[in-house]
């Protein structure tokens, strides 16, 4: 379907509801805080979203396994789902990015069965969003028809429901058909934080999942780390150098938690080999003092 809304007339508009924030839970910023739903609430709003119709070849192609069968990626990603899922616990942690240093080492891939892969517990709500604005890969991974641009959603011009669909029961996608030129800043509008708090509020996810993009050559995923409680970064053995590590670790050192590292592809060379042992070293240091 080309068609999102039907277009309001000008005159109607200017009496009617505000054409630039429709839908919204938020009419005014000042009472957007005093919003609250229940648990039984926020289950009513979760399990009324629409589902995301599937392609099953697109999926297999993609190594996507929805409903669980029993291969050894799926084995892997729930190996992948404790230990993360056991980091997020320990350190209270609800948002979670998932990126590599530079383009092409899988985050996208990690990110989204490591959503089915949560999504597999009866007892959680995962959201998994398509944040590399420039460049979204969830829909093609999916082979679904992203319901329209994200931004409108981040924005405030576009209520969530219209944009959030249910791949499973537990989980739930925002997918985006429309790249969006100037990204970074968009992150950093304080409308984007205002549109993902709603959410929150009005869904109850237990689990937030975030793809985005590289952090290397780019301000985008830096613009989003303060909405971040931690990131799990995605390293390809055959692309990803010592260097690229030890620059990314630089950018987001002092700026959320480092929670894991998932080596996508390749053998370990004896560089990398050493940078990621101090990477995890440094890692689980830090967690033994808490």
């Amino acid at each position: 379907m080309n068609s999102i809304s039907q277009e309001t007339p000008k005159e109607q508009a200017q009496t009617e509801n505000p054409p630039a924030k429709v839908a919204r839970l938020r009419l005014d910023r000042s009472l957007a805080d005093q919003i609250s739903f229940n648990e039984a609430e926020q289950l009513a709003h979760w399990t009324g979203l629409r589902r995301l119709k599937l392609d099953p070849g697109t999926l297999e192609r993609h190594y996507l396994f929805v409903d669980g069968d029993d291969s050894d990626i799926v084995a892997r990603f729930d190996f992948l789902r404790t230990m993360v899922g056991g980091a997020m616990l320990e350190h209270g942690i609800l948002r979670l990015g998932v990126c590599g240093p530079t383009a092409g080492c899988g985050a996208s891939f990690v990110a989204a069965n490591l959503a089915l892969s949560m999504a597999r517990r009866p007892s959680t709500r995962v959201m998994l969003a398509d944040f590399d604005l420039r460049n979204p890969a969830l829909a093609r991974l999916f082979g679904a028809t992203a319901p329209g641009p994200l931004g409108d959603v981040l924005a405030g011009n576009r209520p969530a429901i219209e944009h959030l669909r249910l791949v499973t029961d537990n989980l739930a996608v925002m997918l985006n058909s429309q790249p969006v030129q100037h990204s970074a800043e968009l992150l950093q509008e304080p409308d984007t934080g205002l549109a993902l708090r709603e959410i929150r509020d009005h869904y109850g996810p237990t689990v937030e999942l975030y793809d985005l993009p590289p952090l290397l050559g780019n301000d985008q995923t830096l613009s989003f780390l303060p909405e971040l409680d931690g990131l799990l970064l995605v390293a390809d053995g055959t692309v990803t150098t010592a260097a690229d590590l030890r620059e990314a670790e630089r950018l987001f050192e002092g700026r959320t938690r480092l929670v894991g590292l998932v080596l996508n592809r390749g053998e370990i060379r004896p560089p990398l080999h050493v940078t990621i042992g101090n990477l995890l070293g440094r890692l689980f240091g830090r967690r033994k003092k808490v």
